[in-house]
């Protein structure tokens, strides 16, 4: 992604005066210039990918503080600083606390106030300097731009042109059948993860998509758009498949929770031979050692923390377990199975745990590890199988090379994350997901 802007220059840092949370004295327009300049990154800010500098981070180089949280706040000051539009237009940009832009001398945005980070808009001239003055109460102190997506292309045109590679990839399926049980809040993300999966991790018989009880119209008639290969699992299907198994208690469970929900739609609903995937995991390479896995396995899953005190606090009772040393770190975001348990069996064993709702997902995944405990089950390895909430990503969400994949991942899930990639950043990063395909498809 083209960065929205160049810094060309950056004062040292000076105090200002403040009253009641504003900034009152004078910005130094003046102020001497440091030698060195902050190296912007690539962050989500409001969930919009921006290009943006972490005051703090700079200010505290070279610093080994015991707490990193309380270092580089450069309390009651502000800062000087140039920067050069790449386009003319709208630039998109948050700041932390508030900000004063001239150009030429003249005041375009004035905001003296201390906030969390907040979304403005001006009007900018390509390669033109803009003086932006930034001050800082306490806390984060961030300043940010976004790129300037075209918001009048629709943003099913991101998809259907590879639908047609998706579709010929589904005719010669090499693996069982995609479950993606999804609230439908960011549908192309959703789509995105799909067409991932089908582009550059293996063709499923089929696509079952289920959730629509959660979906907009719009977000009903987008899926019907860019995902025809796909068959919608009506709710009212689900439901009866529920109530069929665990009555109409197990029902209103999970109408109520979704890690209930998609526990049922993993272990109750057909087929009982599936993959099921999250909505917020990106598919970068070849899952053939996950399914080829599975001929001599029940249960193939992508990696997590290592959960087994939490797990047999809220399981291990109801299934008679002690231990879990095969499915301690189990995560439900991402896995494969072919499930030997009696459906209601299961649904009985759910109502039994619904006394002891633990923390929403670690619920669910707990279960899943004291059931299949003792199985034929297998931990993927964390290098292929990726999750930034430990693992860190290079370059960030927006940085990092999708197309390329550089460090190999199979898949990169941005599970546990407080801001993840939403509808806007999936289609910047879509023809970077997507463009990887044709060399991933052909190895």
């Amino acid at each position: 992604m083209q960065a929205p802007f160049q810094i060309v220059r950056c004062s040292w840092p000076r105090p200002v005066v403040e009253t009641g949370r504003c900034w009152t004295s004078d910005p130094d327009w003046d102020a001497p210039s440091m030698s060195c300049l902050p190296q912007p990154r690539w962050e989500l800010l409001g969930g919009e990918a921006c290009y943006t500098i972490d005051w703090r981070e700079f200010f505290r180089a070279g610093l080994k503080p015991f707490d990193i949280r309380q270092s580089g706040e450069m309390r009651r000051f502000h800062v000087v600083f140039q920067i050069r539009p790449a386009h003319s237009g709208k630039l998109v940009f948050y700041d932390d606390d508030g900000s004063i832009i001239r150009r030429k001398g003249q005041v375009i945005h004035c905001d003296r106030s201390a906030h969390a980070a907040e979304r403005r808009e001006i009007e900018v001239i390509e390669r033109e300097r803009l003086e932006i003055a930034q001050w800082q109460l306490d806390g984060s102190w961030t300043w940010g731009a976004s790129p300037a997506f075209t918001d009048c292309v629709p943003r099913e045109q991101y998809f259907l042109g590879a639908l047609a590679a998706v579709q010929a990839r589904l005719t010669q399926p090499d693996g069982p059948t995609l479950k993606i049980y999804t609230q439908g809040s960011c549908p192309a993300r959703a789509a995105l993860a799909i067409y991932s999966m089908i582009l550059r991790g293996y063709a499923p018989s089929s696509v079952l998509l289920y959730g629509d009880y959660q979906w907009s119209e719009e977000t009903r008639a987008f899926f019907q758009r860019v995902l025809p290969f796909a068959t919608v699992v009506p709710s009212s299907s689900v439901a009866g498949v529920i109530r069929g198994l665990g009555g109409t208690a197990l029902e209103h469970l999970a109408q109520r929770h979704w890690f209930v929900m998609k526990t049922c739609i993993s272990l109750l609903c057909e087929p009982h031979e599936f993959c099921l995937m999250d909505d917020d995991i990106f598919i970068l390479g070849s899952v053939r050692d996950a399914i080829d896995a599975l001929r001599n396995r029940v249960f193939v899953f992508a990696p997590d923390a290592d959960y087994e005190q939490l797990y047999l606090s809220l399981w291990g009772a109801i299934l008679g377990r002690t231990s879990l040393p095969a499915t301690r770190r189990l995560n439900t975001g991402l896995f494969w199975m072919r499930n030997p348990h009696d459906p209601r069996r299961v649904a009985g064993l759910l109502l039994r745990g619904s006394r002891n709702l633990g923390p929403m997902g670690l619920w669910e995944q707990g279960f899943f590890a004291a059931l299949f405990a003792g199985e034929a089950t297998l931990e993927l390895p964390t290098q292929r199988y990726f999750y930034p909430l430990f693992d860190g990503l290079p370059g960030g969400i927006v940085g990092y090379d999708y197309a390329r994949n550089p460090c190999g991942f199979a898949s990169v899930h941005f599970g546990g994350l407080v801001e993840k990639p939403n509808d806007s950043v999936a289609l910047a990063l879509a023809k970077h997901v997507l463009n990887g395909a044709a060399e991933d498809t052909h190895d």
